[in-house]
């Protein structure tokens, strides 16, 4: 069995690295994807920097939100409350987080064209962050039900 040969600890360390990688990879592209604009306009003024950093770095939050809960699981390992019951728990959250982080992606996508505008009209700077924000929602409420799901498995 799967269960018997990798462990318990083993499965919720893997959950713990699928909440990084996964999240990571999301943070990776949008950060990607937002760059490639922000250097542009900047290259055009040096005005439009700190706003397009601003922009920039908002797809950087879900690989926070990943990296929480694999720190959860892991003190949950140091401190020894990974258990056969709680192990799928731990992977689900890992996984849950992980892939509700890849909405960085499309974050990076709406901070590009963000900075797009704000470069042309600096006065609706406020309005597009809003616009930013509002895909991290979804890594928001991965984040949220992942942290529910270790503190009612007892990970915590």
């Amino acid at each position: 069995m799967v269960l018997e040969s990798i462990g318990t600890h083993g499965l919720a360390a893997f959950g713990a690295g699928a909440a990084v990688v996964l999240s990571g990879i999301g943070t990776m592209k949008g950060l990607e994807i937002a760059g490639h604009a922000a250097a542009g306009v900047s290259a055009e003024d040096s005005e439009n920097a700190r706003n397009a950093l601003i922009l920039q770095a908002l797809p950087q939050t879900q690989v926070i939100y990943g990296f929480i809960i694999a720190i959860i699981i892991i003190i949950g390992l140091l401190n020894e409350k990974i258990t056969a019951e709680n192990t799928w728990i731990c992977i689900l959250s890992g996984f849950l987080v992980g892939l509700t982080g890849l909405s960085a992606i499309n974050q990076g996508k709406v901070a590009a064209s963000s900075i797009g505008a704000a470069a042309k009209n600096q006065s609706i700077f406020g309005n597009l962050l809003i616009y930013v924000v509002m895909v991290e929602i979804t890594a928001l409420f991965g984040f949220v039900i992942a942290l529910m799901l270790l503190l009612s498995g007892q990970v915590i």
